[in-house]
């Protein structure tokens, strides 16, 4: 008996039989009552019914026991579940955002070189009678993202982040690229998945978790 519904189904039968016990004792216990009382020697009935009944809740007690541990694995492979399918995941996303980090690097190392382009062209374009107002202005944000704007100091310091007309609070040191905040997001969930094996019934499955567990609160 293994599954949570075996083990559900028999429980509810051993209810039953102890519900009928019960009932058994209550009305042997009054007929030897009555014996007494008349004067004739009880029987004893009510003894085998109460050891019935005894067996019958230690059954019970370790069928509980055993729903408990069947509901905890099964609450664990979930878990597991969704922590393996949140990693694989953010996995993927951490290939896109390393995509994002890439192209922000390379318009970090661009934009100076175009920055001098624009300041020794800007008057030759215009003296051409060029529009020079698209360009003039630079770039210009019209919202913030917090997210972004940390990528974009990140990978190009205040400088760029104040050339693409980004006003913020964010310094440098405080900046993180995506691909970096992706890995935190992975690392949480290499956590998550060594406390499920930490809770594992099995001893060395358990221990190795909570090592590795250890290691990492150290390393931290």
């Amino acid at each position: 008996m293994k599954n949570r519904q075996e083990i559900e189904t028999r429980i509810a039968e051993l209810r039953d039989e102890r519900s009928r016990l019960t009932d058994k004792l209550d009305k042997a216990r009054a007929e030897e009552r009555d014996a007494l009382i008349e004067g004739k020697k009880p029987g004893n009935t009510s003894a085998a019914i109460a050891t019935r009944i005894g067996i019958v809740d230690e059954a019970l007690a370790e069928l509980q026991e055993r729903l408990g541990a069947a509901a905890a694995s099964a609450e664990r492979r979930q878990r597991t579940v969704r922590a393996e399918n949140a990693l694989q995941a953010t996995a993927e996303r951490a290939k896109l955002a390393k995509a994002v980090d890439d192209a922000l690097t390379a318009l970090a190392a661009a934009w100076p070189a175009y920055q001098e382009a624009l300041r020794k062209d800007l008057g030759a374009t215009s003296a051409a009678n060029g529009d020079v107002s698209p360009i003039e202005r630079g770039l210009v944000a019209n919202r913030q993202n917090d997210v972004l704007v940390r990528t974009l100091v990140g990978a190009g310091g205040m400088g760029l982040a104040r050339a693409l007309g980004v006003e913020t609070a964010i310094r440098e040191r405080h900046a993180i690229s995506l691909a970096a905040a992706e890995e935190r997001v992975a690392e949480s969930l290499r956590t998550e998945l060594l406390r499920v094996r930490a809770e594992s019934p099995q001893p060395n499955v358990a221990r190795e978790a909570k090592q590795e567990l250890e290691k990492m609160e150290k390393a931290g």
